[in-house]
């Protein structure tokens, strides 16, 4: 059963140390949105969640025990100015995960659109009470 679907904006935050300054003003533009690598339908289950990747996009898949850590705001790696109004409607959900293998961080923009990011935090809460 579905817990939650949505369309996703997300990177690693590999990806994003290639961002350059014409990325960062270029997302402060209408119609432009925030800065990200790939995008998709992100599924959460009981089990976790899973991004099905657009056309020839990457998927992704996480094990909800896998989930170290939820965070809704900005770092150093998303910063503000990656989102337009520098982040007064939208900041992303970052999940760190620990397969046993790696440890990845992921940035997730859910439900983008003009005026903001309309289910982060709704992602942000469920998967807090899952955790608990």
């Amino acid at each position: 059963m579905n817990l939650l679907e949505a369309r996703v904006l997300w990177s690693y935050a590999h990806e994003l140390e290639s961002k350059t300054g014409i990325n960062n003003i270029a997302a402060q533009f209408t119609g432009v949105p925030p800065i990200h690598s790939h995008t998709g339908v992100l599924v959460l289950t009981r089990k976790g969640l899973t991004v099905q990747g657009d056309d020839q996009d990457v998927d992704l898949k996480i094990s909800l025990g896998d989930i170290e850590e939820v965070y809704v705001g900005f770092d150093e790696n998303y910063q503000r100015n990656f989102v337009k109004n520098l982040g007064l409607l939208c900041q992303p959900l970052r999940i760190l995960t620990n397969d046993g293998i790696s440890k990845k961080t992921i940035y997730l923009i859910l439900d983008y659109n003009y005026f903001g990011c309309a289910r982060n935090l709704t992602l942000f809460n469920m998967l807090q009470e899952m955790l608990a």
